[in-house]
């Protein structure tokens, strides 16, 4: 044997040493945890390294197959890498993506652990079995990246709601119809689009609460179909439905010295409590009521009618404050009625009585001269005027000339009255007066205060008598 021959047969022996105590260096072990899957599942592996040295160590586990498949750990790591304690072991979870396979079939793909140190590499083989392609779309995944959004996220249900969803093909795949769906607690709808290769699309979909809907959370659950088929996973969105309160000003019901104003509380709390007002001035609140019956504030020189509000089963109310001046204009017009009436129905004739010259003696009164006017008070003549007085039992008439006064023509004792005193005044033109009067004397001395009762003037207008009474005099006291 040549000295050249057994030279490569040592260089050979020290490789096949060096490659030996390498591979002792580390064991890798792959475990399948999913191992057969549709094409658009993943293949699931757990990949342990038994570190063999009294060293710690890192290692990288290297991908295989790209671009048709895709490796990766979850949380993502770039590299994959794990660090092994010193004659220990540890695992990790590969996860194995088929990103372009369109062949049911059994695929095995060598992926490298390499000891970082020494830069020591081990290929071990994994095999995934793809039981269905189903899930293909002209032969590629369906891969659409959604995005989701909703405004306003807190809703007053009076206003619109706008659901936004973009969408974006990843794949080269016409979509030629897509379903939207779109579920909730409040409403349920569904939107068809088209979506064309590598195409990015906006979609907006509004819809109108009702007006009353209570305030309340909800979630929206937005999912893409294509023919049946799930093809975007479901999208949670969250808003709320927010309380509001609204008054509204109904208009003004106006009629003859009437106005009836009204307010129109509506919210979506069928619990609300509040307040509803109204101003007013101190001249109209004299003249307004309220319907239901509200309370009065007063701010400054104003007042505010103010109402508690109490929602009904339609979650509205309505309160009403009516303005009503025609009891002012009733009061008015009976006044002036009254007024003309008593003009038109008066007595033309006004007697008046009073007392005068009052002598006492023995400390009480004992004669006074009585005096009666009568006077026409009407634009007309009137004739044949008897005027009549009575005086009581405890005095009687004394006989008297006064120069312009017209004496009784009778005087007459009656069993009740006492002693009663006539005149007839034959005429009295309009606006004349006459003057009677008569000297009454006490047969004694009249302590205190007593009152002579009323005279009366009896006359004959047309075909009608009208009498008319004076007042009372009180003598004494």
């Amino acid at each position: 044997m040549s000295k050249m021959n057994k030279f490569f047969i040592l260089i050979a022996l020290i490789l096949l040493t060096l490659n030996a105590a390498y591979a002792a260096s580390f064991d890798v072990k792959v475990t399948a945890i999913k191992d057969r899957i549709v094409v658009d599942e993943l293949a699931e592996f757990d990949i342990a390294i038994q570190n063999n040295l009294e060293t710690e160590e890192e290692f990288t586990i290297k991908k295989a197959g790209y671009p048709f498949w895709d490796m990766y750990t979850k949380p993502l790591q770039n590299p994959i890498t794990l660090k092994v304690p010193a004659s220990s072991s540890a695992s990790i979870r590969l996860f194995v993506d088929p990103l372009y396979i369109t062949s049911v079939d059994t695929y095995t793909l060598d992926i490298g652990v390499v000891r970082e140190r020494a830069n020591q590499e081990q290929k071990v083989p994994v095999t995934v079995g793809i039981k269905s392609t189903e899930p293909l779309i002209g032969g590629y995944i369906p891969t659409i990246v959604t995005s989701t959004s909703i405004f306003p996220e807190k809703i007053d249900p009076r206003e619109e709601l706008t659901i936004k969803i973009v969408l974006n093909n990843q794949n080269p795949i016409n979509y030629s119809n897509l379903t939207i769906k779109i579920e909730g607690n409040l409403f349920k709808d569904e939107t068809h689009t088209p979506l064309g290769p590598k195409e990015e699309k906006s979609i907006e979909v509004v819809k109108k609460l009702d007006a009353i809907t209570p305030p309340q959370e909800d979630r929206l659950v937005i999912a893409v179909f294509k023919d049946g088929r799930m093809v975007v996973n479901p999208i949670v969105n969250e808003f709320e439905v927010v309380e509001y309160v609204a008054l509204e000003e109904l208009q003004k019901q106006e009629s003859f010295l009437k106005v009836k104003s009204g307010i129109k509380v509506m919210s979506n709390n069928p619990s609300y409590k509040g307040v509803a007002t109204m101003e007013v001035s101190p001249f109209k609140a004299l003249f307004t009521s309220t319907q239901p019956r509200a309370s009065t504030k007063r701010e400054g020189d104003n007042y505010h009618l103010v109402w508690n509000i109490e929602l009904g089963k339609d979650k509205t109310m309505t309160v009403y404050a009516t303005e009503n001046y025609r009891p002012i204009v009733v009061i008015f017009v009976l006044a002036i009625a009254g007024v003309v009436l008593y003009f038109l129905f008066r007595s033309p004739i006004i007697a008046r009585k009073g007392i005068s010259n009052v002598l006492t003696s023995e400390g009480g009164v004992s004669e006074a001269k009585v005096v009666i006017r009568v006077k026409n008070r009407s634009a007309n003549k009137i004739t044949n005027i008897e005027v009549m007085d009575n005086l009581p039992h405890i005095a009687h008439v004394e006989k008297e000339l006064s120069i312009g006064s017209m004496q009784p023509h009778a005087v007459l004792q009656h069993p009740k009255k006492g002693m009663i005193i006539k005149w007839t005044i034959e005429t009295l033109e309009p606006g004349d007066e006459r003057v009677l009067s008569y000297r009454m004397k006490s047969r004694l001395a009249i302590l205190g205060e007593f009152t002579l009762p009323a005279a009366n003037a009896r006359c004959k207008v047309g075909n009608k008598v009208v009498i008319t009474n004076s007042n009372r005099v009180s003598v004494g006291g």
